[in-house]
């Protein structure tokens, strides 16, 4: 793998914070165009993500 990512809901502090606990930092916020309403969609979604350097830098630093 060269790069993992995830999406959730902006105002979801639960998934981002298990996001964040696996390495992955926030790289964009854009706006919410699905079909139905959610609660909070106003807000956007975000990406987060964790590169394969990154994910190395990490690793040799002793960050688990």
């Amino acid at each position: 793998m060269q790069r993992v990512y995830g999406h959730t809901m902006a105002v979801n502090a639960a998934s981002r914070r298990v996001l964040e606990k696996c390495g992955l930092t926030l790289v964009a916020t854009r706006p919410w165009h699905g079909p139905d309403p959610i609660e909070g969609a106003e807000h956007g979604e975000v990406e987060y993500a964790l590169t394969r350097p990154q994910w190395q830098a990490a690793k040799a630093a002793g960050a688990s």
